[in-house]
């Protein structure tokens, strides 16, 4: 089976995605950065700049433009600003910068690099804070803003650096990924050759880290699981069929086969053909358990669950074989909770009391007493029939359950062998199980449930 490339991979295409997305949201906060480190820088030097263009101008309403000349030329000013006086016509007459307009607020002055800067072909870049005086004359105060530009500088190249780390790891995180995927699909599409070309035994590898596809392949691991049960069920169906339904068959046919190489009377031929339809009828009851067995097994039924009252099932049922228990000798000892409601299939729920009552009935010797009782524990629902009479080996408990075994001393009495297998799938169908357990003596078989308060818990 031929792997996508990685490019084509789920795992690169998200990493893609989310790579772009974190670079968008990069970028918007290096922008947001930089303007909002510029900005403040700015703000910064312009209040500088007008607290000292204030000094100045009180400088020259209480001493004149003499005096205001004098405090500039002192150096005080230029000292850390740049400063400048012009008269009406342009002309600088103070300070050592006169490149700005006699216009008055805040300007924006571009000019060559100094030359203690030969080596940078920029320009600098000059806040001037323009004020009118008297007699149309000009105060420009002013400062560098090389610092700021540079800030700004720093941050971006910054931001560019990172932009390149981002794209450099979040390429090589998607391609570790987009490996690590594929080196995942690669073991399950391996192991999926496996098991098609016959191997059913195996199962899909799930890592220790249990990611999304280790919990997948899990789940695939439990469904060939089940599965496997089901292939090995219909197996051992097969053979079981095979084996018991060998003696019916050799009577039918000993029987058929007797009618024709006799001579008999018509009424010895109805008795052949009547014990020969017995043969047929066990045959087809067999067949019809197993399809029965087979419906509720594939759970068909769920989908027609209501809500039942199973006291009213189990009282109908024991009320319709105590005539037959009493025929056989035994007792019927019941006690049953009223009103104990459970979901399920009213048809199969009965089946299922029916089996287990009339099991008990059939397989125990006379004189034995078998309590009958039902009763709803917590978020329990219990069903038990419980006899004095031989039971059953622990060794065999769970034997008795498979389809067609059969205890030594029950090969005698009617049956197949399937009543207990179709009360546990029931019983399963139902969420319930069947546990059979020493009554000392006798057998106890349980069904629990869980009703509807357990599964809303």
């Amino acid at each position: 089976m031929k792997l996508p490339d990685i490019a084509d991979t789920t795992s690169f295409k998200l990493s893609a995605l989310y790579l772009g997305l974190f670079l968008l949201s990069f970028l918007a906060i290096g922008l947001t950065v930089y303007w909002l480190t510029t900005h403040t820088l700015e703000q910064q030097l312009k209040s500088g700049i007008e607290i000292e263009a204030t000094m100045l101008k009180a400088e020259y309403d209480s001493d004149g433009l003499d005096e205001l000349k004098e405090e500039i030329a002192g150096n005080d000013c230029m000292a850390s600003h740049i400063c400048g006086i012009l008269d009406r016509n342009g002309v600088l007459i103070g300070g050592n910068f006169g490149g700005f307009k006699p216009s008055a607020g805040w300007q924006t002055i571009i000019r060559p690099a100094a030359d203690t800067k030969p080596r940078r072909e920029e320009m600098d870049v000059i806040y001037m804070k323009v004020i009118p005086l008297p007699d149309n004359v000009w105060l420009g105060v002013g400062h560098d803003g090389e610092y700021i530009r540079d800030a700004g500088e720093a941050i971006i190249q910054a931001f560019l650096w990172g932009i390149v780390l981002v794209i450099t790891l979040g390429a090589g995180g998607g391609l570790y990924l987009s490996r690590t995927f594929l080196k995942k699909i690669e073991g399950i599409t391996t192991s999926t050759e496996v098991i098609i070309a016959g191997d059913l035994k195996h199962r899909l590898p799930v890592a220790k880290n249990r990611d999304e596809l280790d919990r997948l392949a899990l789940l695939l691991n439990l469904m060939l699981d089940k599965i496997g049960e089901l292939i090995e069920n219909v197996q051992q169906v097969s053979n079981d069929i095979a084996h018991d339904l060998r003696t019916p068959l050799s009577h039918l046919k000993f029987r058929l086969e007797n009618a024709v190489n006799r001579d008999l009377s018509a009424a010895q031929y109805r008795k052949q053909i009547a014990l020969a339809i017995e043969e047929v009828d066990t045959i087809l009851a067999t067949f019809s358990a197993l399809l029965r067995i087979s419906q509720i097994e594939s759970g068909s039924r769920r989908s027609g669950f209501k809500t039942v009252n199973l006291s009213d099932i189990v009282v109908s049922v024991a009320e319709a074989l105590a005539p037959v228990a009493e025929e056989q000798g035994k007792t019927i000892h019941s006690a049953i909770d009223p009103d104990v409601t459970l979901s399920g299939d009213k048809e199969l729920l009965t089946q299922l009391a029916f089996n287990l009552l009339d099991n008990a009935i059939a397989h125990t010797p006379e004189n034995t007493l078998i309590e009958l009782s039902l009763r709803s524990v917590g978020h329990r629902i219990e069903l038990i029939i419980a006899d004095n009479g031989p039971g059953i080996a622990e060794a065999s408990r769970q034997k008795v359950l498979q389809r067609f075994y059969r205890l030594e001393q029950s090969r005698t009495t009617p049956g197949n062998g399937l009543g207990l297998s179709i009360v546990s799938a029931i019983a399963d169908l139902h969420g319930g199980t069947l546990v059979l357990s020493d009554n000392h003596p006798g057998l106890k078989a349980a069904v629990i449930f869980c009703n509807r308060s357990c599964n809303s818990a």
